[in-house]
């Protein structure tokens, strides 16, 4: 019997250390994938790190984020609650989650070009998911 996974199939990737050097991953013989919670959180991620608009060609120009509209303002406290903001509209645009449960966004180190957000989603099955990721202007 086949059981139906809610999240989907896609191609695994592989981030560098700033999170946007994203590569295919491979395998043995072949290309990796990655499947259930996994595969949602592989898709958050990337909806955080693409621009909002960057797919518009594609046909997608709502797909993304807006949080690097704000890299290299000032990490104050009004500009790091718009990043959260953001990040929770974006996470919010996937259908397959219920409810984002928290969102933290601080400074990664000194610079104010460099940010860290940690995000916790309610899946519509009831699953819980965390992801990090980092972005860095730089």
């Amino acid at each position: 019997m086949v059981t139906h996974d809610p999240y989907g199939t896609d191609l695994r990737l592989t981030f560098g250390r700033r999170g946007e050097d994203a590569d295919l991953a491979v395998g043995m013989q072949d290309l990796e994938t990655v499947s259930g919670i996994d595969n949602l959180v592989q898709a958050l991620a990337l909806r955080l790190l693409v621009d909002r608009g960057e797919l518009g060609g594609l046909g997608h120009p709502r797909y993304g984020s807006r949080i690097r509209d704000l890299l290299g303002e000032p990490l104050d406290r009004p500009n790091l609650e718009l990043m959260r903001r953001y990040v929770r509209q974006t996470l919010m645009q996937d259908p397959r989650v219920a409810e984002v449960v928290s969102v933290s966004v601080h400074a990664a180190g000194t610079r104010r070009d460099s940010v860290e957000v940690v995000a916790q989603v309610l899946a519509g099955d009831g699953e819980m998911a965390q992801l990090e990721v980092t972005f860095d202007a730089a």
